[in-house]
């Protein structure tokens, strides 16, 4: 005869159900962090700036550039560079960069010009 017991054990059920909530939470997180962080506009110039890994430091950066360049064309500036970059990534162009001393110095630092312009772009439009 039956005594009403099912054949789950209590503990390894309770582990999964924490298991599961514990997914839960942090897929609720990571949304979170998604949809809270600041949006940008899309530009004409997305294809250039969607390589920068971190926007926020390419402006500050790129506005030490922009303060020591006497003049910045926008779409000459990014039509050079979507010339040199085409579709390869971005380290390879900076390897070039280093490789044929196309160098930017700005408030101290020796940056790759592509990494300069890329960045003097991003402030220019943020």
């Amino acid at each position: 005869m039956s005594d009403g017991k099912t054949g789950i054990a209590r503990r390894p059920l309770l582990a999964s159900l924490g298991a599961l909530l514990g997914v839960g939470v942090l897929a609720a997180g990571y949304e979170a962090v998604v949809l809270l962080r600041p949006h940008r506009g899309h530009t004409a110039y997305e294809d250039l700036l969607s390589r920068l890994p971190d926007r926020d430091n390419a402006v500050v950066l790129g506005a030490a550039v922009l303060a020591e360049a006497e003049t910045f064309d926008t779409n000459g500036t990014a039509r050079r560079l979507r010339e040199r970059l085409g579709k390869r990534p971005l380290a390879e162009v900076l390897d070039e960069d280093l490789a044929q001393q196309r160098l930017v110095e700005t408030e101290g630092w020796v940056l790759p010009e592509t990494l300069a312009l890329l960045c003097a772009l991003c402030a220019k439009l943020n």
